[in-house]
C-alpha cells in the first residue's frame, strides 16, 4: 500500500489554484487544477513519511519518488527493510532484503512476489480516482502553509483527504480510509521540473546487473538468442523479448490468440508466482498450478530449474487451455 499510495496520489493530485479563482473553488476544480499540475511536470521528486493503521496495529515508511518522462523510482524504508522498484527505458526492476528481480518494461507479468512490497491497498490505483465525487472542505494548514482540504469519495466507499498548497501547488497531506485501514501520506520536500539524471532510474549495479534485452519478431529467432529451451504456442507472436542477468535469463513472449493478449514467460531467476490462492492442475501430463487477480490469469510450473508461465487477460479456464496448447 505505502508505495502505491505515494505514487497513485502524486500522479493525479496537486494543485494550481490561480489568480482570478474564488475564494473558496469547488472541490472539482480544486482537483481538475492538481491533476493538470502534476500531469504537465516533465518531472518529480518527493519525499514522504507514510503510516498505515488499521485499528490494531501501525506501520510506517518513508518513501522517496522521482519521476522524469517515462522513467520512474521508489524507495520505501521501513523499519528493518528496505524496498527499491523502478522502471527506465529498457527494463522494469525491484530490490528488497531477500530477493531482487528485472524484466523488460513492457512485458505482460513482472517477475515479482505479490507481497514483496507492502501493498495492502495494492489494488489502488489511477483509474480507480477518475470516478470520484470531490468536495470543498475548508481552508486549512499543514505544518504552517495554507492550504485547500478537499474531500474525494470513490464508488466503493473508499475516501481520501487532501491537503493542497494554496502557494505554490504543493501536495501536503493524503488521508485515505478503506473500512478500518486509514493512511496518512505527509509530502515534503516536492520539487517539480527539477534535474533528475538518467542514472537515477537504473537498477542498483551490486544486486542487479542487466547485461542486454534484446527483442525479436519470430520464434526461431528468439530461440537462437537464448539458451533456454523455449516453448512455443500456435498463434501469432508479436514480439518475444530476451533478458540476460548475470545470474538469470527470462523470455516474455507475447502472443495474440482469439482477441486475447497471452504472454508464455520462461525464467530462470529464482522466484514463485503462488499468491497462496493458487488451484493445482495438470498441463501436458506435469503438475502446474493456476491463479487469477482482477482480470488476468496465469498458469505456472517450474521444472529442472526453470519457470514456465502463460498469462493471460481472461479467465483461468481459458489460462489453462492454453497452457495445455503449448509445444514443449
Amino acid at each position: 500500500m505505502l508505495v502505491v499510495v505515494l505514487a497513485t496520489l502524486a500522479a493525479v493530485t496537486g494543485a494550481a489554484i490561480t489568480t482570478g479563482q474564488p475564494s473558496q473553488p469547488t472541490g472539482d476544480a480544486v482537483l481538475n487544477d492538481t491533476r493538470d499540475r502534476y500531469a504537465d511536470a516533465e518531472s518529480l521528486v518527493t519525499t514522504a513519511n507514510v503510516t498505515f493503521d488499521n485499528g490494531t496495529a501501525t506501520r510506517s515508511a518513508t518513501v522517496e519518488f522521482a519521476a522524469a518522462g517515462n522513467q520512474s523510482r521508489t524507495v520505501v524504508r521501513a523499519p528493518n527493510e528496505t524496498h527499491r522498484t523502478g522502471v527506465n527505458e529498457s527494463v522494469a526492476w525491484y530490490v528488497g532484503p531477500n530477493r531482487t528481480a528485472a524484466w523488460e518494461r513492457n512485458a505482460s507479468v513482472a517477475p515479482v512476489d505479490d507481497d514483496s512490497m507492502p501493498t495492502d491497498l495494492a489494488n489502488r490505483s489511477v483509474e480507480d480516482w477518475e470516478n470520484v465525487t470531490a468536495e470543498y472542505l475548508r481552508r486549512g494548514t499543514v505544518d504552517g502553509t495554507d492550504a485547500h482540504v478537499i474531500e474525494l469519495r470513490h464508488d466503493d466507499d473508499t475516501q481520501a483527504t487532501l491537503w493542497i498548497a494554496r502557494s505554490d501547488s504543493r501536495l501536503l497531506r493524503v488521508e485515505t480510509t478503506d473500512g478500518a485501514d486509514r493512511t496518512t501520506v505527509d509530502y515534503r520536500d516536492t520539487r517539480f521540473n527539477a534535474s533528475v539524471h538518467d542514472s537515477t532510474f537504473d537498477p542498483p549495479a551490486d544486486r542487479i546487473s542487466v547485461t542486454s534485452v534484446d527483442h525479436y519478431d519470430t520464434f526461431p529467432a528468439a530461440q537462437a538468442n537464448t539458451t533456454l529451451d523455449l516453448p512455443s504456442l500456435d498463434a501469432t507472436l508479436r514480439e518475444a523479448t530476451v533478458l540476460t542477468r548475470a545470474s538469470a535469463t527470462t523470455v516474455a513472449q507475447e502472443y495474440r490468440d482469439a482477441g486475447d493478449n497471452v504472454t508464455v514467460v520462461s525464467t530462470t531467476a529464482d522466484r514463485e508466482f503462488d499468491d497462496g490462492n493458487a488451484t493445482e492442475v495438470t498441463v501436458n501430463g506435469h503438475a502446474a498450478n493456476v491463479t487469477s487477480a482482477r482480470d488476468r490469469a496465469v498458469v505456472y510450473w517450474e521444472r529442472d530449474g526453470v519457470w514456465t508461465a502463460v498469462v493471460v487477460d481472461a479467465d483461468t479456464d481459458r489460462a489453462v487451455d492454453l497452457a495445455r496448447r503449448l509445444d514443449e
